[in-house]
């Protein structure tokens, strides 16, 4: 039987990828929810509820108030743009959310047009918590505080932990190249800024680093500007043994990933 070339990916040119799987098992219609899109949308509007929070401390949407025009207020949840996100994530989040869980047909017809039972049904409201302003949306002048965001701190520290393991790849490739030799303090003071702030199991990484930095230092300082043969052997192992210890994502140094893994995962309930 041919198969027609619409059942196949295409590529950014437009051309058949050849091998790639067709999807004939899967329903041209989807009725549950779209996880992807929805955690996209959770993640724009706990940065809108963030820089909200900050403006209304520093009283900037004062004037929005005094006017009373919620359209104009800098909380995504306030008037017709909080109901058009409602609606977005009503319709995100499909009509089969609780599909898995043994329960009435009336409560699975609940958590559907709940969009905060539905984001808790996903895992999305423990990784964002602002996303409970949807019970309010459309609404007036909602306040928001300063909330731990479990979604947020995991940007937040993948992003540390890939430099960590930038800088340490880097400064391991060049330890013993003698053009990078007065480079070398620069780039170990930052490998041990990185390593302060992932912590957790890299945190001894810091006294290895203190013993030895103010010799290399001297050795980066002098008219030469070279690294004797220990210090460049040195400098290689301890970059080696940073990255390889980011690698291995210890539980103490990835704690602040756990949340979004074990959403990703399904562990929520």
């Amino acid at each position: 039987m041919q198969r027609h070339e619409a059942l196949f990916a295409r590529d950014a040119a437009g051309a058949i990828e050849r091998g790639a799987p067709d999807r004939l098992d899967e329903p041209l219609w989807p009725s549950g929810p779209n996880a992807r899109k929805l955690a996209e949308l959770c993640v724009l509007t706990t940065l809108a509820c963030e820089r909200a929070s900050r403006a209304q401390a520093r009283g900037e949407d004062a004037a929005s108030r005094r006017g009373g025009d919620a359209s104009s207020s800098t909380s995504p949840f306030d008037g017709t743009r909080g109901a058009a996100l409602l609606e977005t994530v009503r319709r995100l989040s499909g009509v089969g959310i609780r599909k898995r869980a043994p329960s009435s047909s009336s409560s699975r017809d609940a958590a559907a047009a709940d969009p905060v039972a539905a984001l808790r049904e996903l895992g999305l409201l423990a990784l964002f918590p602002h996303m409970d302003g949807l019970a309010r949306a459309g609404t007036k002048h909602q306040q928001h505080r300063a909330r731990k965001s479990p979604g947020w701190d995991y940007f937040e520290h993948v992003a540390k932990m890939q430099q960590l393991v930038a800088v340490a790849d880097a400064l391991k490739a060049r330890a013993r190249h003698p053009a990078n030799a007065k480079y070398a303090a620069h780039q170990i003071a930052l490998l041990y800024q990185c390593v302060n702030a992932v912590r957790g199991e890299l945190k001894p990484f810091k006294a290895t680093i203190e013993a030895r930095f103010e010799s290399v230092k001297q050795e980066t300082e002098s008219a030469e500007a070279r690294l004797s043969e220990a210090s460049a052997a040195w400098t290689e192992r301890v970059a080696g043994d940073v990255a390889a210890t980011a690698r291995a994502f210890p539980p103490q140094a990835t704690e602040k990933l756990r949340a979004c893994a074990a959403a990703a995962s399904g562990r929520y309930p």
